[in-house]
Formats: structure tokens, C-alpha cells, sequence
């Protein structure tokens, strides 16, 4: 009886390293097919090198243009609009009559009195219908009534108010570029004409005036603006693309490709300018880095370089 009690367990201890060995060698061959598979699957990637370049530090605002020269035209005497001699758009001397007010009164008669612009410039709006009463402006208490709006579009402007840390860049004649909705494509080109020697307490910001060239008037008063100002210019610095950049915990971080195989290297960025940033450790020039591709890739991938 005994005899066959430990048979019987001899066969079950056989029985159990079979299956265990065929387990194991099952999983070993598992693991050998994965990685097999792992080294033709390889991770289509775009690069581009990282180059020398020259990057603009610049300071971004936003603020609303107007024309250098806007001036409400007022009536210098009282009485009812009879008419305007101009229309909006049209061109006008200093000194021309825009408008006519009849200034009668009972029992009197004058001659209609003319509204003149005080300068050169474009009618940019009449204010009034036909028979409206006119005030002049007298005095600062007494705002009058505007008649009309005259502007010179040969130049814009834009009013900003600077924030207190990037004081120390600003001077007269630095360049800035402006974009409008209307114009989503282009720059145009204007720099700083004015800047005030009083900071606002309140608010820690500087005054300063932007102005901007307008051949063939295409910026118009009331326009939102993006002002990029351009504070200095870096020479020769190492740049890459902004997509290439990976984020982890803050600290940032590239992908380079040698021999067909994803290296991860942490770096160190300085300034960055539109799609491109500066970097100050952890590159070579002309180090081919991913910026497409690279979300999700592990260092030591298997990657296949597409199209540059």
C-alpha cells in the first residue's frame, strides 16, 4: 500500500514539472516574439536639426490704433446744422468749410457760419443730421458738440502702457511689429516715438506711443492691435523648434535619433520667438531632434525617420 501511495506521488511531481516547464518555456518564447516584433515595429518620426540662429526678444502687447492726428471739429458759434459740404472719406484742406450753422435769432439775421478743419486730413465722421442744435466748445466745462471727426492717416498710433519689469528694454527707435484681424498675414512695421518719464503709481506701468507708416490708409482708427516690440536681437544662438519640446514634471526635455534608436535628453531653454526656442544645455548643433513623433516614445525606441 505504501508502495503504491509513493508512486503515485512520484507521478504527480513528474506530471507538475512538465506543466510548469512547458508553462515557463511557453512565456520565455512569449517574451522572445515581443521583442522580436518590437525591433520591425519601429516609430515613424520627423527631425530637424538643431541650428545656430539669430532669435528677437521680444515684448508682446495689445492696445487699439488710432490715427496720429484724430480731432473733433467743433462750431465756434451756436445755432442749427444746416448742412456739411463734405462727406465721410473725402479729403479736406486746413481751413476748408466742412459744415454750415444758420445762428439766427429772433428779430436777427446773420450769415450762416462756417465749420472749418483744423488741419489736413480725412473726414472720418459727421456727426449730426440736418437741423441739429450746435453747441461750441467754450470752455472745458462745456464740452460743446462735435460736428465732425477729421483724421491724418499718413501715420497710426498706438498708446501702451508698459509693465514695470520690461522698462529697462524700452528706448526710442526700437522697431515693433503689428498685426490686425483685417490683415491676418501681415506685419506692419512702426517703433516706439514717445515714451513718458512718469510711471503710472497705481498700476506700475510706463506710457509710450507706437507709431506706425499707413501708405494707402489700409490701418484704420479703432483697429485692436498685436504689438510684438522687438527689445534686442540674440546672435548665434542654438535653436530648435517648439515641437520638439516634451514637458514631464516641468522640467523639458528632447528626443534626438542615433543609429535608428530614440535618445531622450533633458535640457535647458532660453528665450523663445513664435514657433522657436532657445537652447542653452543639453544639445549639439546639428543633433537631428524629433518634432513629430515624440509624444509618448520612450528612450531606446526603435524609430524610422521620415520625411525632414
Amino acid at each position: 500500500m505504501k508502495s503504491r501511495t509513493k508512486v503515485f506521488l512520484i507521478i504527480i511531481l513528474v506530471l507538475g514539472g512538465l506543466v510548469l516547464l512547458r508553462i515557463f518555456s511557453s512565456r520565455a518564447t512569449s517574451e522572445r516574439r515581443s521583442a522580436a516584433r518590437a525591433a520591425f515595429e519601429k516609430v515613424t518620426v520627423k527631425v530637424m536639426p538643431a541650428e545656430k540662429g539669430d532669435l528677437n526678444f521680444v515684448l508682446s502687447y495689445a492696445g487699439n490704433i488710432k490715427a496720429k492726428d484724430e480731432i473733433s471739429v467743433f462750431s465756434r458759434v451756436s445755432g442749427k446744422l444746416i448742412e456739411y459740404t463734405v462727406n465721410e472719406g473725402d479729403s479736406v484742406q486746413k481751413g476748408q468749410a466742412i459744415a454750415y450753422v444758420d445762428r439766427d435769432e429772433t428779430g436777427l439775421k446773420y450769415e450762416l457760419a462756417k465749420v472749418d478743419s483744423p488741419i489736413s486730413g480725412i473726414v472720418g465722421r459727421t456727426l449730426l443730421d440736418k437741423g441739429a442744435n450746435v453747441l461750441p466748445a467754450v470752455t472745458s466745462l462745456i464740452s460743446g458738440t462735435p460736428v465732425a471727426i477729421i483724421v491724418n492717416m499718413e501715420e497710426m498710433i498706438v498708446r501702451l502702457n508698459i509693465s514695470e519689469s520690461d522698462i529697462p528694454y524700452l528706448k526710442k527707435g526700437l522697431k515693433a511689429k503689428i498685426r490686425v484681424d483685417a490683415y491676418p498675414d501681415e506685419n506692419f512695421t512702426g517703433e516706439i516715438s514717445k515714451i513718458s518719464e512718469m510711471a503710472d503709481p497705481e498700476t506700475r506701468t510706463l506710457p509710450i506711443e507706437i507709431t506706425i507708416p499707413n501708405p494707402g490708409h489700409r490701418l484704420k482708427s479703432g483697429m485692436f492691435g498685436r504689438i510684438k516690440i522687438i527689445a534686442f536681437v540674440l546672435k548665434d544662438r542654438l535653436v530648435i523648434a517648439q515641437d520638439a519640446l516634451v514637458q514631464e514634471l516641468g522640467v523639458n526635455y528632447v528626443f534626438t535619433v542615433e543609429n535608428q534608436t530614440a535618445k531622450k535628453k533633458k535640457i535647458t531653454t532660453g528665450i523663445k520667438e513664435d514657433s522657436r526656442i532657445e537652447v542653452l544645455e543639453g544639445l549639439k548643433e546639428s543633433e537631428k531632434v524629433i518634432v513629430f513623433g515624440q509624444q509618448g516614445l520612450k528612450d531606446g525606441t526603435a524609430v524610422e525617420v521620415g520625411q525632414e
